[in-house]
């Protein structure tokens, strides 16, 4: 039996008299039933474009999650403790945004962290609250030595008063400095999967704190912050430098410090 030309176009279509009651497969065509009554649909002839294109998200998609994990393995130390539920998933969605901009075929596209790198930037660590909430006026750069293996940062003066929201019964807080190596990523041929293109550069990173700062203080200076990724080997071109920049708030008791949690914030100062 063979079908007009219309019904082949289709890839599915649902019966609404099944006087036959056809199940099964004849002429390039399979009937079946769900909870909604028979349905027609035609049989795949091989990867369509729409399959194609799924797989070639798929692929890109693994190897913006490994660069992600990279990142988030690098700044563990910190990281965990100002992240909201979403962050892993958040942060490979914005890496596979860098994929897409990247040179090669689709499915195959290079992840290039240096060059496409501004897209993280601003990205907070806790969405719903991000760094300026606790803090305004945050727009300083950072400053990298010329093999960019140390990052130095220089916070801005603040207004106690005006520009910091801490939250009840905060008495101090820090900033915080932290930098992290991504490599940038190829896709493998021979493994069929993105690698690393520098692969010893993987999970670097490290974090540094300022020391308390008083609340009470009306007119706060500017605070020095270095990071240093490596002693001497400047970093390769192929390997991106996150820098982040946080805050916490801390509660003075009999003389001790003590953490804050679920407050404060962070995110992405630049990528270089």
């Amino acid at each position: 039996m063979d079908f007009p030309g219309f019904l082949k176009t289709f890839i599915m279509a649902r019966i609404k008299n099944d006087a036959f009651n056809f199940s099964g497969s004849m002429g390039g065509m399979t009937f079946y039933k769900d909870e909604f009554g028979p349905i027609v649909k035609r049989k795949s002839e091989g990867p369509t474009e729409l399959t194609k294109g799924t797989q070639d998200g798929n692929m890109e998609m693994g190897g913006a999650s490994m660069a992600a994990k990279a990142l988030r393995q690098a700044l563990s130390s910190k990281q965990r403790e100002l992240e909201d539920h979403y962050f892993s998933g958040r942060l490979s969605g914005m890496m596979r945004k860098v994929v897409a901009l990247g040179e090669g075929s689709p499915g195959e596209r290079r992840l290039d962290l240096r060059k496409n790198g501004d897209l993280l930037e601003s990205f907070e660590f806790i969405n719903e609250r991000p760094l300026v909430y606790s803090v305004g006026g945050i727009k300083e750069k950072p400053t990298y030595s010329k093999g960019r293996n140390k990052i130095s940062w220089i916070s801005p003066a603040l207004k106690s008063k005006t520009q910091i929201s801490p939250p009840e019964g905060a008495t101090h807080f820090k900033f915080i400095l932290g930098a992290g190596t991504v490599s940038n990523y190829e896709y493998n041929k021979t493994k069929k999967e993105y690698t690393p293109v520098k692969l010893q550069f993987k999970n670097l990173g490290d974090f540094v704190e300022s020391a308390p700062i008083a609340l009470k203080v009306k007119n706060i200076a500017p605070v020095d912050l270095n990071v240093q990724l490596t002693e001497a080997s400047p970093l390769p071109e192929e390997v991106a430098v996150v820098t982040v920049v946080g805050v916490s708030f801390m509660k003075k008791m009999n003389g001790e410090m003590l953490e804050m949690k679920d407050t404060g914030g962070m995110r992405v100062l630049e990528v270089s």
